[in-house]
């Protein structure tokens, strides 16, 4: 394996997605299949991380089942009760984002909720201006993680330029609610690891003070009278 990593180089992730896509592709089909109807979740952008009881999807081959959120789900319409994305959504741009939204919506039953976690560019921000005891704790946790703060400045340039975000787009609350309600959700705002939903319970991993107060988590539900379009 480390032969083949050396001699592949910096190709290595395109002809590991070229030679697996195709068997977890399958794979998302058949975790489909297997589900109970009615009760089908969904994580998107998983990475490396499975949610026990979940079809855990992304576009990497290292994820167990592909899943391209900028295209239609491939799944009935109205099929899907849960969906839940962990610091996914400011990977895409506006544009793309709204195309995924739109394709969540029409998978997902009526009365089903997807669940979405972002860093809160407000939050970020009053923890920089204010530089008090949340800022304080964002630098010590950033130094926990071996990233070390010479200024709270830098405090912000983990939500706009941090894991490529900038290539995205970072949203405040009222912004991540206006797209989700312009696609026909209705909108809530909850706290890291709450819900009233048990299966959206205690999912995030961020979940250190410091992370909780800048991360917004937001629940969309699907209203009951709505039909997959």
């Amino acid at each position: 394996m480390a032969r083949i990593k050396r001699v592949l180089g910096d190709f290595r992730k395109q002809v590991y997605d070229a030679a697996l896509l195709r068997r977890r592709r399958h794979e998302f089909g058949r975790q489909f299949a297997a589900a109970r109807p009615g009760a089908v979740r969904v994580q998107i952008g998983s990475g490396r991380r499975i949610l026990p009881g979940w079809i855990n999807t992304d576009i990497s081959y290292y994820s167990p089942a592909h899943l391209d959120l900028l295209q239609p789900w491939p799944v009935p319409p109205g099929s899907v009760q849960f969906v839940f994305g962990d610091n996914v959504i400011e990977h895409l741009r506006l544009d793309e984002a709204r195309i995924a939204l739109r394709h969540i919506y029409r998978a997902m039953g009526s009365g089903g909720v997807l669940r979405l976690a972002t860093p809160d560019v407000e939050a970020s921000a009053r923890s920089y201006l204010e530089n008090g005891e949340l800022a304080r704790q964002g630098i010590q946790r950033s130094a926990e993680l071996g990233r070390a703060i010479d200024h709270p400045v830098q405090l912000l340039a983990q939500v706009y330029v941090g894991s490529g975000h900038y290539l995205g787009f970072c949203y405040d609350y009222r912004a991540l609610a206006a797209e989700l309600e312009a696609v026909g959700f209705v909108v809530q705002r909850c706290a890291t690891g709450e819900s009233e939903y048990a299966e959206l319970r205690g999912l995030e991993t961020r979940t250190h003070p410091a992370e909780s107060a800048t991360q917004l988590c937001v629940e969309a539900v699907k209203p009951t009278n709505a039909a997959g379009r």
